[in-house]
């Protein structure tokens, strides 16, 4: 929750002071002590510009050699654009499940407000500008606390933010107006979410079908952000570059993941992926910054492009449970548990367990039935001594794979849709 807005009650004559104080810092990086203390005072504008800053270790770099990717140019001519238009300001960062650590909520850049001298103006609206790039400094210093990234986590929690700007009336605090520009949400992220609808541990970065997939899950899990205000643009800038550990994408990789999220950015608006409310810009992103010392930043999951050994254990659902059932017939678990032991020989690798259905019967029952039995699956395998296990209900199958894993493939050849309504058991090396 936001603040109150502090009413009006400096006289113009002190703020001229306050002003000139500040002035005296701003170029060599230090802050004068309160320079930005009336950006948390002045009149509040219905548009809002938010940042939003990836810290987790596939962006920020490890302690030591690795030097993360610095987005001051990058963002420069968005935070100068936002305080041109007397825009609120926000930023913050984020990592893990996505919750933003804020360095600035909801900020007021009117450097109109009680201040009717042009000159004064100008040196506070510099003033805005410094006072912002520091907040997305202290962002970028954030040490994010558990490792991998939700993105789609994030922009809820900006949605939310830029939903209550959008509704506040008039601020009623005496300010110059409500800003003469749109708001704007900025995500500066390589794109590489490893958590949620949207995790790409083991994405194949190839096929545009898998986009459609993965925004079907997105929609049917309900993770979009579901009050995106009409009319702010969501900008993308740094998709694929990486440092540290992280492997880089290909250009090729690169265009999937710019059109996976334009995709995932525009299942929120009206209009179709491409208009001008989603856009990736390539904005070229430095490695070069150097950061205060700091604890180093938990491992980020690694997402191999495709490129990891993958093997398939395809298990049709009769052979698991019963219909209608979540629940591991006997000789199921005896199956699940050789799997499991197979596993343990190789404890670096990670394990999906993805649960489909067949095309009859409720959508909604269907894809809850699936979740429940490829969360089954993972529990047997987790307490079998299987690290690293996650489950998804993917609903629909997309056909039959090919199963790799010798023994994986039966199939009850009298139920001719046996294998649209099984659980896969992917395990990647």
């Amino acid at each position: 929750m936001r603040a109150p807005v502090v009413a009006r009650g400096l006289a113009p004559a002190l703020v001229v002071v306050l002003l000139s104080a500040g002035i005296t810092s701003c170029g060599d990086g230090a802050s004068a002590p309160g320079k930005c203390d009336w950006m948390k005072k002045a009149a509040k504008s219905r548009a809002h510009t938010v940042v939003l800053v990836d810290a987790s270790a596939s962006l920020r770099g490890s302690a030591g050699a690795d030097r993360g990717r610095d987005h001051t140019e990058a963002v420069g001519p968005y935070l100068e654009k936002a305080v041109s238009h007397r825009n609120t300001v926000s930023v913050g960062a984020f990592a893990g499940a996505g919750d933003i650590e804020w360095s600035a909520l909801g900020l007021s850049a009117d450097w109109i407000w009680e201040n009717d001298d042009e000159f004064n103006q100008g040196e506070r609206e510099k003033i805005a500008t410094d006072c912002l790039k520091e907040n997305l400094a202290q962002a970028q210093e954030t040490v994010p606390t558990s490792g991998g990234t939700d993105i789609l986590a994030a922009v809820r929690s900006a949605d939310a933010v830029l939903g209550e700007s959008a509704g506040r009336k008039d601020s009623g605090n005496g300010g110059s107006g409500n800003g003469s520009g749109p708001g704007e949400l900025i995500i500066l992220t390589d794109g590489l979410s490893t958590m949620g609808c949207a995790n790409l541990r083991h994405a194949r970065f190839a096929d545009d079908r898998e986009i459609d997939a993965i925004a079907k899950d997105c929609r049917d899990t309900a993770e979009l952000p579901q009050e995106m205000p009409t009319g702010v643009p969501v900008i993308f800038v740094g998709l694929g570059r990486t440092v540290g550990s992280q492997p880089a994408p290909t250009p090729a990789q690169t265009g999937w993941l710019k059109r996976l999220w334009l995709r995932l950015c525009a299942e929120t608006r009206p209009k179709p992926a491409g208009t001008e409310d989603c856009r990736a810009v390539d904005t070229p992103v430095p490695g070069s910054l150097r950061r205060a010392s700091a604890p180093k930043p938990p491992a980020d999951p690694v997402v191999r492009f495709g490129a990891g050994r993958s093997q398939t254990y395809l298990r049709p659902r009769a052979a698991l449970f019963d219909p209608g059932s979540a629940v591991i017939r006997e000789r199921g678990l005896s199956e699940l548990i050789g799997i499991a032991v197979e596993l343990r020989r190789s404890p670096e690798a990670e394990v999906q367990v993805l649960g489909y259905v067949d095309p009859r019967g409720g959508a909604g029952n269907n894809l809850s039935l699936s979740r429940q039995r490829a969360d089954a699956v993972a529990e047997v395998l987790t307490a079998h001594g299987v690290r690293d296990v996650t489950a998804y209900g993917r609903g629909l199958a997309g056909g039959c794979p090919k199963p790799v894993a010798a023994g994986s493939g039966d199939r009850d050849a009298d139920e001719p849709l046996q294998c649209d309504r099984r659980v896969d058991i992917v395990v990647t090396k």
